[in-house]
């Protein structure tokens, strides 16, 4: 069943849409942030093989660029966001569900790269000590 938005009436007949455009969001950030750790890991396997700088800065560009594009995705679905938060408690169960489960992939990716950007920084920090 698709969401009724009520508390508004400009948003009426308009819960089906907001609900693609914030699967659609998500999904789309997942697979950018799915990208991300993968030049994490690259990163971090460049860092341990003794890789240079310059591979380094190539893997960081990278990855500034596609962060950069998540966040003009978030500029581009601000409405949508806003819709669902006024009224995500009138959303049926299964749409709310559905964003949720979203959600929580986008938030699991993130919670790995955050991991791996530790150990790369540790990785980093143990390279760096050895030269000194």
């Amino acid at each position: 069943m698709a969401p009724q938005l009520t508390s508004h009436p400009e948003n009426r007949g308009t819960g089906q849409d907001v609900l693609h455009r914030l699967l659609n969001l998500y999904e789309e950030e997942r697979q950018l942030y799915q990208r991300v750790l993968e030049l994490s890991r690259n990163q971090g396997e460049i860092v341990r093989r003794g890789g240079t700088l310059g591979d380094v800065r190539r893997v960081l560009e990278q990855k500034k660029n596609t962060l950069e594009i998540i966040g003009r995705l978030e500029m581009t679905e601000q409405r949508s966001k806003a819709i669902w938060e006024q009224s995500r408690h009138t959303w049926p169960a299964e749409a709310r569900t559905r964003v949720h489960d979203t959600l929580r992939r986008v938030a699991d990716l993130i919670e790995e790269i955050l991991v791996c950007e530790e150990k790369n920084d540790l990785d980093l920090i143990e390279t760096t000590a050895d030269m000194g």
